[in-house]
């Protein structure tokens, strides 16, 4: 896991700008993925860890944990958090070691989660 947070006001607007990945409505929040995340107790993860879900899905994806939540929806949060990455505004997060940081945790998370 990379050790510095990295935090970006450009791409967490980015993601707020987009429409809900599961409704399709907006306004979207930027959500954090918490599950296999550089983050901790008190600390949010770095600000590329994060989708656009609308107040009610985020606050589902809290009260539900995050596996039940994206299991639900069939998602690999980053999968969707890379894809969202690429093609960032953001040049901070929208790079190779992001990018290739996502592609392995994205089959870590598979791996734990998916293939059960």
């Amino acid at each position: 896991f990379m050790k510095n947070i990295i935090r970006s006001v450009k791409h967490l607007n980015y993601i707020r700008s987009l429409p809900c990945y599961i409704s399709e409505q907006t306004p979207s929040q930027a959500c954090h993925i918490r599950i296999l995340s550089d983050g901790g107790t008190g600390l949010k993860p770095s600000d590329y860890l994060t989708l656009p879900f609308t107040y009610q899905y985020h606050k589902m994806q809290t009260d539900i944990g995050e596996q039940t939540f994206y299991n639900k929806f069939n998602i690999n949060p980053f999968t969707l958090a890379k894809d969202l990455v690429i093609i960032s505004p953001c040049k901070k997060v929208n790079n190779e070691a992001v990018i290739k940081q996502l592609e392995e945790r994205a089959k870590t998370y598979a791996r734990i989660y998916q293939d059960q």
